[in-house]
């Protein structure tokens, strides 16, 4: 009865049980007092007690116990059955902890590069200010986000629409002390930067708008919580200590909050800076008075009530009136063709509540895919233990009509069967979590940076563990809900009566296996297709034709004191030079000014006299400068007249080699050695090209070879901050590693080094998207495709086993064994083409979402199309022979017997 059932359930809650004895107590006293035995007066007392019109809270309380109760027993016959079958809960529970912890280790990454914001105050007000079009001058930033500091300072001082404006710039310094050397990220910031952020110091204070109002005039700066921790030990009296960035003091004032790292997500930044301190942290990069050099990243916050579409109307006006004014500059007196494009400039504002990130922008799109391929991975999990679930269904459909026969309702059925789901998912999400965390570690390893520099974590916070238990409650009713229930349409009594060689569980449970087994052989081929264009965009880069010899050779920059002047460094530079060649086991050594394939190029337009009145335009061309030795180092073979020589070092004199590429361009086939160029529009030329060189890679292994201008380094000392060494070794260029940083450190002790690592290493990081997506692309798919054969292979061997008294009859009346061959096989004739044609046809739809990181292959490559098609189908059809064949030698008398 239900009343008693409370009753008794009502007795384990301590105030309702308490509440549920007091009333029946006194029932009991009053049907005493009437004459009543104790029995009969208890029994009145329970009945009165079941009729009583109870509290609504009462009632809740009453059904919740209820509730937990029934749960409470079907999970546990939910792990007395799994525990019957623990290989079935052993290969579900490795199913999906592989789809699982795929998902939580990209979730991972995604979450902290994508989608967290900052640790700031209101996040959402924040915007970035943008500007799409051609800058005429110098461009020291993204192209897109910087400005010329005074453009910044005259928005920031006339607009209306922002509660703040502030900005940043980026830069490495040498911190110095304890007798060595390191180079450390700092932020040359604004002085209203920590104001317009709301960010507050945890010790100390913060810099202030009276920090950067002189130039050089406030050294001061604020630790990151972290490096304070790891560099000082923590010690509160840091604060007011002096510390040496590029030889200079500078005053510790605060330290900034544990939680932020500033707004260059991924890259924590170890200390703040006033941007007035630019001189001695970049001397050698334009100043704050350059009216045409973008360096500066601004940033604002929207004053309250005012929308980014409000602001930035009111702020495209301003910026308007800004132009207007450069345009009086002598710059474009200079250069007139500048003006159009100038004004054809376009002016926006963009939320900038997730700060700026090279992460994000770099690894933005091969994220997302892969996100994707992962969730398509835990689909086909998914799919495979519905597949499993259904089978196991119909094995106990006899037990499932028994329970019905004895009045267990449907909804009780689909409970125990859920359960069961209920246990595999938690299962699978809980070994998701520890191999997701180590997932998570190789990817952060696999990043082109040093993990020492990257503020990614690979331990699961709330955020990840919140998705985790989400992606596990949907996993759940994906393979749980619809298995359960199919498998809970039993009828008792004609189960019961059902005959052993039928197929149990009806028609119903076969087409449903087969259509999961069609989903996962196609999401397998869209992995497949993934997969081959990812592995061919991989070979084609490492194919790529460089036009020098990267094996052998160890790269490194090197930083000089910014104390040194020009003829200093060019001293110092020589020495280095020379003095690293004579380390045993090093062949040839040189340097440059910007490193090769790490993204940085250093470009400007040419003068040639005569050329550009005939191509329309002035010559455009990369620049680099570079030492003697530099290319025999590299490999790049010189095709016309010399190469540098120590002869012309410090001479004073203005030489270049330019590439076959530029030669082809400009000079229409007549010979380049001894003409004069011009570095800039309209330049003077007085610059000799004493060299051709053959063409090779720059700043990518993508794309075409650009022209390419290399001058001699030391006529561009001023503009030479550091430089990055290339020494070829005899043999194993990692034995000469540490003699070559301990010969830096004999030349000169002010010298650091960073970055050590071979050329290969670095053309291998700078591919580390094709790398990341190849590799895990290939990863998924292969366990796709493994899950697909073992689903698939999973069916047929069901039907195999309950046809097998049907098998029998066929072979006893004479049915050959390639008729039982056929007979099985066909089970599968349209599942797995039609499944392979959906899986095309999604896969060419997709191929358009990955165009941009493809190289060298189309989206519609038959290759590709026809190797992963056909690599699948094999496998299918294996997987369909095997049982199919298994079949074909069952022993006709003993299938007759089977039950």
């Amino acid at each position: 009865m239900r009343w008693r059932r409370y009753f008794e359930r009502g007795k384990r809650d301590g105030d309702l049980g308490r509440e549920i004895e007091h009333y029946v107590a006194q029932e009991m006293d009053d049907n005493i007092a009437r004459g009543m035995s104790q029995e009969e007066a208890r029994l009145a007392a329970l009945r009165k007690f079941g009729n009583r019109t109870l509290p609504r809270e009462t009632v809740y309380r009453m059904n919740t116990i209820n509730y937990l109760d029934v749960l409470a027993q079907d999970l546990k016959y939910g792990l007395r059955q799994l525990r019957l079958r623990p290989g079935f809960a052993l290969a579900a529970i490795v199913s999906l902890a592989l789809g699982i912890g795929a998902n939580t280790a990209i979730f991972t990454l995604v979450d902290q590069i994508l989608l967290r914001l900052l640790p700031v105050e209101n996040p959402h007000e924040l915007v970035q200010l943008r500007m799409d079009g051609v800058r005429p001058g110098g461009n020291w930033g993204d192209g897109i986000h910087t400005f010329p500091y005074p453009t910044y300072v005259a928005l920031r001082d006339q607009n209306t629409v922002f509660s703040g404006l502030t900005g940043q710039r980026v830069e490495s310094a040498s911190l110095m002390g304890d007798g060595r050397s390191e180079l450390i990220t700092v932020a040359m910031v604004a002085g209203n930067y920590f104001q317009v952020l709301g960010v507050r110091p945890h010790l100390g204070r913060s810099l202030t708008p009276d920090d950067d109002r002189n130039l050089n005039g406030h050294p001061v700066a604020v630790l990151q919580y972290d490096f304070w921790q790891t560099q000082y030990q923590g010690r509160p009296g840091m604060v007011g200590e002096t510390i040496r960035l590029n030889g200079a003091p500078f005053t510790v004032v605060g330290i900034a909050p544990p939680n932020f790292e500033g707004t260059d997500v991924g890259f924590p930044t170890k200390l703040w800076l006033p941007v007035a301190m630019q001189p001695t942290i970049t001397p050698t990069t334009p100043g704050l008075d350059d009216e045409r050099s973008a360096w500066f990243y601004p940033f604002a916050r929207l004053k309250p009530g005012v929308s980014i579409a409000q602001a930035e109307a009111a702020m495209k006006v301003l910026y308007r009136q800004r132009q207007h004014e450069e345009l009086k500059q002598s710059f474009f007196s200079r250069y007139p063709e500048g003006r159009d494009l100038f004004l054809r400039q376009t002016f926006t504002l963009e939320p900038a509540a997730r700060g700026n990130s090279g992460l994000r922008s770099r690894f933005e799109r091969p994220l997302i895919v892969l996100e994707w391929l992962a969730g398509a991975v835990l689909l086909i999990a998914c799919a495979n233990i519905a597949g499993l679930l259904l089978a196991r269904g119909a094995a106990r459909q006899r037990d499932l009509a028994i329970r019905t026969a004895i009045g267990a309702g449907r909804g009780r059925i689909i409970g125990q069967l859920f359960a069961e789901s209920a246990i595999l998912a938690l299962g699978g999400a809980i070994a998701g979590l520890f191999l997701g965390s180590w997932l998570t570690r190789l990817l952060i390893l696999s990043l082109p940076y040093d993990p020492g520099n990257l503020s990614l974590s690979a331990t699961p916070d709330l955020r990840v563990l919140g998705f985790t238990a989400a992606v596990t409650a949907v996993t759940a009713v994906l393979f749980g809900l619809v298995p359960a229930w199919q498998n809970s349409r039993v009828a008792g009594a004609a189960t019961l009566r059902e005959e052993a060689g039928a197929i149990a569980g009806g028609r119903m449970h076969v087409r449903l296996r087969k259509f999961f087994v069609a989903l996962q052989v196609a999401l397998s081929a869209v992995l497949l297709l993934g997969a081959g264009f990812f592995i061919r965009t991989l070979v084609n880069l490492r194919h790529v034709d460089l036009g020098l010899r990267s094996e052998n050779v160890v790269c490194f920059h090197v930083r000089p004191s910014v104390l040194y002047d020009d003829a200093r460094k060019i001293h110092v530079f020589r020495s280095l030079i020379e003095g690293l060649a004579t380390v045993p086991g090093v062949r040839a050594v040189g340097a440059n000014r910007e490193s090769l394939f790490t993204g940085g190029r250093w470009d400007d337009s040419l003068t040639i006299p005569g050329a550009s009145s005939k191509i329309g335009h002035s010559p455009l061309s990369f620049f680099n400068g570079v030492t003697p030795g530099y290319f025999e180092a590299l490999g790049i073979p010189v095709r016309a007249g010399r190469d540098f020589t120590w002869r012309d070092w410090g001479s004073g004199r203005r030489l270049a080699l330019v590439n076959e590429a530029l030669t082809g361009a400009y000079f229409e086939g007549k010979p380049a050695v001894g003409r004069m160029i011009g570095m800039g529009t309209r330049a003077p030329a007085d610059i000799e090209i004493v060299g051709v060189f053959g063409n090779s890679r720059y700043h990518d292994v993508r794309g075409e070879v650009p022209r390419q201008t290399f001058l001699n380094l030391d006529s561009v000392i001023a503009m030479v901050g550091g430089v990055n060494v290339y020494a070829r070794a005899a043999g194993d260029p990692r034995q000469v590693m540490p003699a070559l940083r301990a010969q830096v450190s004999r030349i000169d002790p002010n010298l650091v080094v960073s970055g050590m690592r071979t050329l290969d290493a670095q053309i291998n990081f700078r591919m580390a998207n094709e790398r990341l997506l190849s590799f895990l692309s290939v990863g998924f798919a292969i366990l796709a495709t493994v899950l697909a054969i073992v689903g698939l292979h999973g069916v047929l061997a069901f039907l195999v086993a309950k046809r097998t008294r049907e098998i029998g009859i066929r072979m006893a009346l004479g049915a050959r064994r390639g008729a039982i061959v056929r007979l099985v096989a066909k089970e599968m004739a349209l599942v797995i083409p039609g499944g392979l044609a959906v899986g095309v046809a999604a896969g060419y739809a997709c191929g358009r979402y990955i165009e941009s990181q493809l190289v060298g292959v189309a989206t519609d490559d038959p290759f590709v199309f026809g190797v992963a098609a056909g690599a699948l189908l094999a496998a299918a059809v294996a997987a369909t022979l095997i049982p199919a064949v298994r079949a074909s030698r069952i022993d006709p008398m003993r299938a007759l017997r089977y039950d």
